[in-house]
């Protein structure tokens, strides 16, 4: 995909389970490599089960697909939390994220809650910049990974006064 074409969101139907576990697994293995985010708890089936059984089954699921129709991104919402936020690896920085981050503001526009690993700057940098602001961090105690964290909200009266 050409870094400038723009991606076409839509929900993801249970025919797009492979193609989404395949994405998150990619990113996840990248972002694990450089330290960004620390390695998954699951194995590949695990992962594909959950994504199949559960993020699409009873979640809700968005994608990001380029115009050839490959799935270059994905968002899961559950109630007004950012559950997933995932983005083909080399498409980073190319407007697929923000594309996503779009769609969950349409969705819940009173408001969006998420967590981020504190190793993942990039994610806190990317966050920040479409309005979200931090409210709390954590020692990772609570999550699988047992890795520190921060809890970010956006609410669309985020800095009016």
């Amino acid at each position: 995909m050409n870094p400038l074409e723009r991606v076409t969101p839509r929900r993801a139907a249970p025919s797009d389970a492979e193609s989404v576990a395949d994405l998150y697994l990619r990113a996840r293995r990248a972002a694990a490599a450089t330290g960004t985010i620390p390695p998954l708890r699951h194995d590949d089936d695990e992962v594909r089960n959950w994504i199949a059984q559960s993020v699409i089954a009873s979640l809700e699921c968005w994608l990001a697909e380029s115009g050839a129709g490959t799935v270059v991104g994905m968002l899961v919402l559950d109630g007004d939390w950012i559950d997933q936020l995932y983005v083909d690896p080399d498409l980073t920085r190319a407007g697929v994220g923000a594309e996503l981050v779009s769609v969950a503001k349409r969705e819940r526009p009173a408001g969006l809650r998420l967590w981020t690993f504190t190793s993942n700057e990039g994610a806190q940098r990317f966050y920040l910049r479409h309005g979200f602001r931090e409210v709390s961090r954590t020692d990772g105690s609570d999550n699988e990974e047992r890795a520190p964290d921060i809890q970010y909200v956006w609410s669309p009266t985020v800095g009016l006064r």
